[in-house]
């Protein structure tokens, strides 16, 4: 190629230089690119902002799921049309998983009822019943029948005092109508209530509760929902309490 025509060449690419760039370097490659690229940071801040609700909603149903669950535990402790003395604010819960014809919840009957006397303003003592020896059944839905005469607490008194009379026996309607009339109950309404087992719902329901929160044996106590289970002299009752009262002051 002569040098005239290598000039005529170099005006010629001059002139044409646009037209010969790359697309990429060309406004409407640039702008096509520019669109990628905010397409691009859309899409990478989208999948940030979704990575991370998802691990929000993962993180508020483990905390629903949790709260739920405890709120079950605390349902099961509780339980309904449970028997309860005390205060109406307490500091102190104890619900109480007890056994009539159970003679380790005889020896913490009295002890328990002296300390509500002595924490009254403080405590509050739910009765649930858990039956598993012989008699012990017809001797809870016995209490609740005496319940509605206003005679609880009584009856609560009076089965562990009169458990030794009152279990492995043959008899144990006979000796209830009679132990009705001792503790100065109307006995026709008692026997009409013990006759029909009216209560027997409430007292399963119990204890099917308490086999779900796996008790072991009577007496289990939950104080502030924590379990202990079998017998708990007053003496450790008194330091649990004080000291739970010392942590809420």
């Amino acid at each position: 190629m002569s040098l005239e025509d290598r000039l005529k060449y170099a005006e010629m690419k001059a002139r044409h230089q646009k037209k010969l760039l790359p697309w990429y370097k060309k406004w409407w490659g640039i702008f096509i690119l520019v669109i990628i690229g905010l397409i691009l940071i859309g899409l990478i801040s989208s999948g940030f902002y979704i990575y991370s609700e998802i691990n929000r909603i993962k993180s508020s149903a483990s905390q629903d799921y949790l709260k739920n669950q405890r709120q079950a535990y605390l349902d099961l402790i509780t339980g309904p049309g449970g028997y309860t003395i005390g205060s109406q604010n307490p500091k102190i819960n104890i619900v109480e998983f007890t056994d009539f014809a159970c003679p380790y919840c005889r020896e913490s009957a009295a002890e328990i009822r002296e300390l509500m006397e002595e924490y009254k303003n403080t405590a509050k003592l739910t009765i649930r019943d858990y039956p598993i020896h012989d008699n012990s059944i017809d001797l809870a839905i016995a209490a609740r029948c005496a319940g509605e005469q206003s005679k609880y607490w009584d009856a609560y008194d009076s089965l562990f005092i009169n458990q030794d009379n009152l279990t492995g026996t043959s008899t144990i309607q006979v000796d209830l109508e009679s132990w009705a009339d001792y503790l100065g109950l109307d006995t026709t309404k008692f026997k009409a209530c013990l006759t029909e087992k009216r209560y027997i719902d409430l007292v399963k329901r119990d204890y099917d509760d308490g086999n779900k929160l796996q008790i072991q044996g009577t007496p289990t106590w939950f104080v502030n929902n924590v379990p202990i289970t079998g017998y708990y002299s007053k003496e450790k009752f008194k330091e649990l309490f004080d000291g739970i009262l010392q942590q809420t002051k």
